[in-house]
């Protein structure tokens, strides 16, 4: 036998061989992804949403014998039931519909009408003006009255009008009066329209020239130049409001009664006009001139100043023999304001003669004994 006709035989039996192993290996292929194909028809099918449902039957499926064990998995289906309860739980969020109510009921709150009462509280401050009216004029207690009487107690206004020297207690001043108040007869340029105080050595505060002199109230201050003008010399004059003082001092104030004597010609005083005067005449203010003080007054025009400020010191300017101090108190139309005021002088102007003739006798600034303020009288 030849080795060609041994060898082609073998060649044929070893397709055969090979394409019968193919054969087996695709038939075991094919059963076994049928059996798993039969085994996951028994699982319970997933969704992906949160709601599961349950298989159709739940018989079990033949196994295959193809020598593969078939693990049992568990349902989850008891366990994935209670998500399906979570829908009811969204229910009870929607009753943020009645809790939306209550903050509709925030409308009563917000009717700020009653916030609108305001508008009678704010009424009731402009009543506050009218109110000032009526304390700015109607003083009973000052309608004139005899010289001489003086209602209020010592005690009870001492601590109230500050004194105005340094050193000298209010209830002192009547022994340190060297020239007291002398009503002059109406529109004449005569008398002592104040009271003047003056010592050599008084207890321990030694002379009086020198001295300081505090305003005896608060206010604004109406006159204080930096130039000696006659009678004055160096003065100061301030504005208080009376409607800023206690109801005891306008109380003790009293006006004098108007003197029936005839003017003497040769005391009447050449009056410049064709000034205006600015003040207002529906509101009265005291005015305190403190007069013959030594220095340029440490106060200036306008400014405002407390109870005990000081405005200067004792001195002996203007038309004065010696060192003294002169005050003056009157009563007259509020605002005013005296830049400067004199007379008797050549070297005083129009504007400050007609300022002295309105403070002295034109009659719209009313004197009065400054002494009546501390519970007594100059006379």
């Amino acid at each position: 036998m030849r080795r060609d006709e041994f060898f082609k035989p073998l060649e044929y039996v070893s397709i055969l061989t090979m394409l019968a192993v193919k054969a087996f290996v695709v038939i075991v292929f094919v059963f076994t992804v049928l059996a798993l194909g039969l085994k996951h028809l028994n699982r319970t099918p997933v969704y992906s949403s949160s709601i599961m449902y349950p298989p159709n039957t739940t018989a079990k499926l033949p196994d295959v014998s193809l020598g593969l064990a078939i693990m049992p998995t568990p349902t989850p289906i008891p366990t994935m039931m209670p998500t399906f309860t979570f829908t009811p739980t969204l229910l009870p969020t929607n009753t943020t519909e009645p809790t939306g109510t209550p903050t509709a009921t925030n409308e009563p709150t917000a009717t700020v009408a009653a916030t609108e009462t305001s508008q009678p509280t704010s009424t009731s401050m402009v009543l506050i003006s009218p109110t000032l009216n009526p304390t700015a004029t109607s003083y009973p207690t000052l309608t004139p009255t005899p010289l001489g009487v003086a209602t209020q107690s010592t005690s009870a206004l001492t601590s109230l009008v500050a004194s105005p020297l340094q050193g000298v207690g209010s209830s002192d001043l009547a022994l340190v009066i060297s020239q007291p108040f002398i009503l002059p007869p109406t529109g004449e340029d005569s008398g002592h329209h104040g009271v003047d105080f003056a010592y050599w050595n008084f207890k321990d505060v030694g002379a009086i020239e020198g001295t300081p002199v505090l305003s005896i109230f608060p206010g604004k201050v109406s006159s204080a130049y930096s130039k000696i003008r006659n009678p004055y010399g160096y003065m100061v004059i301030v504005e208080t409001p009376l409607s800023n003082l206690p109801k005891e001092i306008i109380d003790a104030i009293k006006l004098p009664e108007a003197s029936s004597t005839p003017a003497n010609p040769s005391n009447r005083l050449t009056c410049p006009t064709g000034f205006a005067d600015w003040w207002d005449p529906n509101t009265l203010s005291l005015y305190v001139l403190y007069g013959h003080l030594g220095e340029v007054p440490t106060v200036k025009l306008s400014q405002t100043i407390k109870m005990g400020d000081m405005v200067g010191v004792v001195g002996n300017t203007g038309a004065s023999s010696s060192p003294h101090l002169h005050l003056e108190m009157r009563i007259g139309p509020a605002n005013a304001t005296f830049a400067s005021m004199g007379h008797y002088d050549t070297t005083t102007t129009d504007q400050e003669r007609h300022n002295y003739c309105m403070w002295r006798i034109s009659g719209q600034f009313e004197m009065f004994d400054p002494m009546v303020l501390y519970g007594a009288s100059s006379n």
